[in-house]
């Protein structure tokens, strides 16, 4: 697991995850948004809550893992 994860708002993490070749989906249900990265010829589709103020260290790290980034690739897009 990376070490020090922080507390990402929505945006931040909208921007790490575009920086990394995630792209806008479609709008979900409520205040989700849909984002999707074409992974090892797999389509990886995970909502995001964009209705959180900050979302905690926990959360940052189930959506970077729902999309398949190994703890390097985290580390590396964190710095």
């Amino acid at each position: 697991m990376p070490k020090n994860l922080p507390s990402l708002k929505a945006r931040q993490l909208i921007r790490l995850l575009e920086s990394a070749g995630c792209k806008f989906y479609r709008e979900g249900k409520g205040d989700h948004k849909l984002y999707v990265r074409h992974t090892e010829g797999k389509k990886r589709v995970v909502p995001i809550d964009m209705g959180e103020r900050e979302f905690s260290p926990p959360y940052v790290l189930r959506i970077f893992r729902q999309f398949g980034f190994s703890d390097d690739d985290i580390e590396a897009l964190l710095r």
